[in-house]
């Protein structure tokens, strides 16, 4: 509305204090003065006039410089939030860091004894491969929303009811082939070794 000027609006109200200027003195973007141009008719004489340019004051403009100097720096303090907390975000969701916030609520004392049963290479599994960027990030908006209390109870239940069976599961059958095709290299050379007596 007031253009690009008003990107150093607010430099220019600071530089104000600074100099122990009045802040809302007289502004490019709120003058308070201007020249007004308006017309006199004379009675009797429609057709003949007279204009007259004489100084006048803008009073609505004192409002405005006010309105928009609380704007300009509310606008200012709201972006430097947002991107605080946007750069935390992203520190938040690291992978180090993912794995940090799924060890500090599982070891908390309720859970001790299932943190202390858990290998490094399950709780890696569980953080990168189970839950994911996603699964972490919304624990930790449901940890910011609630509390550790519950962020730790939802972890554990997802960590015993559905990560552990699916883990144990997923190496279930991993032993298993990995046995079937040992024995079936141990059928492959017997077979062989056969052959070769045959021979």
């Amino acid at each position: 509305m007031l253009g690009s000027n008003f990107l150093f609006f607010g430099i220019e109200v600071l530089d104000r204090l600074f100099r122990g200027i009045n802040w809302d003195s007289e502004s490019r973007l709120f003058p308070k003065t201007t020249m007004c141009d308006f017309t006199i008719r004379e009675f009797g004489h429609p057709k003949l006039a007279h204009e007259y340019t004489v100084p006048c004051v803008l009073p609505l403009n004192l409002f405005n410089q006010q309105m928009f100097t609380f704007l300009y720096f509310w606008y200012a303090l709201i972006i430097q939030l947002n991107m605080y907390d946007f750069f935390l975000w992203i520190y938040t969701i690291h992978p180090s860091n993912r794995r940090h916030f799924i060890f500090k609520h599982l070891k908390s004392k309720k859970y001790a004894a299932v943190f202390e049963a858990t290998t490094n290479d399950q709780m890696k599994a569980f953080v990168d491969d189970y839950l994911k960027a996603d699964g972490v990030f919304i624990l930790i908006i449901i940890s910011e929303n609630s509390s550790d209390f519950v962020t730790s109870e939802i972890i554990q239940q997802l960590w015993m009811r559905k990560f552990i069976v699916k883990y144990y599961r997923d190496t279930k059958e991993l032993i298993y082939a990995d046995i079937q095709l040992t024995n079936n290299n141990n059928n492959h050379s017997s077979v062989k070794r056969h052959l070769c007596g045959v021979i």
